[in-house]
């Protein structure tokens, strides 16, 4: 292909992208179609992490403990199981989800539960090795991505994943972050990284529902102060905070552009970014055959989630 026809063709697979975007999310609301589920659900067991870096909430803060109840974690499963769920779901989001010991049993929780689903787990690998690792893979994570923040780490996780990369074809990444610039602001939270606001349309309450270890359910996983609380999961299932009012109104304002609905969406310098949401729709679409229960029939599956809910209530 020459240079002129490579430029045009690049100009028109722009604005097919950008037309795509317009329908996507404005033209949905304007036509006032129905609100679609969630394609992510990132829901944090608790609130600790190992490490206080300078892109981070807990560089920023001291954050207070807080523990997901085992209660409200096997709730929430059910209901998405009720929901038929199929998606990305990941049991962390700004946390290390390897602080929590129960890490482990509820990943095996949620691969019997969400067989469809695709776990994929993100660690500082302060706390991993190999046998951590195994349990991981072996309870139902899908992708284990292991980021290496200062030099001694990185001597550290290449090791295991080194080690989870031979053993765990395709299920195992490990990204040097050492050298890495393109950090994000966190909606403004992280000033060094700040950038102008940004006055457009957000994916983020179109396809996420962010679960905090408490049960509350925020916009987005940018809100540090929770500003924008869409409901608490101890009081409303699921499906009514997704579908909610609340919910509802939060995604009608930010689609159209309008981001003076808080102090966090006026300064947030995020711009959308379909193609992630993409990526993560397709993530549980590719999953392979479930490999989870290829040793296991559907009652012995069972008898296991079974098990690890007499094990924690």
């Amino acid at each position: 292909m020459n240079e002129g026809l490579k430029v045009i063709f690049e100009k028109l697979k722009k604005r097919i992208d950008s037309a795509k975007t317009e329908l996507y999310y404005r033209k949905y609301f304007e036509w006032r179609l129905p609100t679609r589920p969630f394609i992510q659900v990132n829901m944090e067991t608790n609130s600790v992490c190992t490490r206080k870096c300078h892109f981070c909430l807990f560089g920023i803060k001291d954050v207070p403990v807080k523990k997901m109840s085992p209660r409200l974690f096997f709730s929430i499963i059910n209901q998405l199981a009720d929901m038929r769920f199929r998606g990305r779901i990941s049991l962390f989001e700004i946390n290390e989800p390897l602080t929590d010991k129960r890490i482990y049993d509820f990943t095996r929780y949620v691969s019997i539960l969400l067989p469809d689903c695709y776990q994929l787990m993100v660690t500082n690998g302060d706390l991993l090795n190999r046998e951590r690792l195994d349990a991981l893979m072996d309870n139902g994570v899908d992708l284990l991505v292991i980021n290496s923040y200062d030099r001694k780490a990185l001597e550290r996780n290449r090791v295991n994943a080194r080690y989870g990369i031979e053993k765990y074809h395709g299920m195992v990444q490990h990204c040097d972050k050492t050298t890495f610039t393109e950090w994000v602001s966190r909606a403004g939270h992280i000033k060094q990284y700040a950038k102008e606001a940004v006055h457009d349309f957000c994916e983020y309450p179109n396809y996420i529902l962010y679960i905090k270890p408490d049960g509350k359910v925020l916009g987005c996983w940018h809100d540090f102060d929770e500003e924008n609380v869409m409901g608490d999961l101890n009081q409303e299932p699921v499906r009514d905070i997704w579908y909610g009012k609340r919910f509802k109104d939060f995604r009608k304002a930010l689609n159209r552009g309008d981001r003076s609905l808080s102090t966090l969406c006026k300064r947030c310098d995020h711009r959308p970014d379909i193609n992630y949401m993409r990526w993560n729709r397709m993530l549980a679409h590719e999953k392979c055959s479930d490999r989870h229960a290829s040793n296991d029939n559907k009652v012995r599956r069972n008898e296991v989630a079974a098990a690890i809910k007499r094990k924690y209530l």
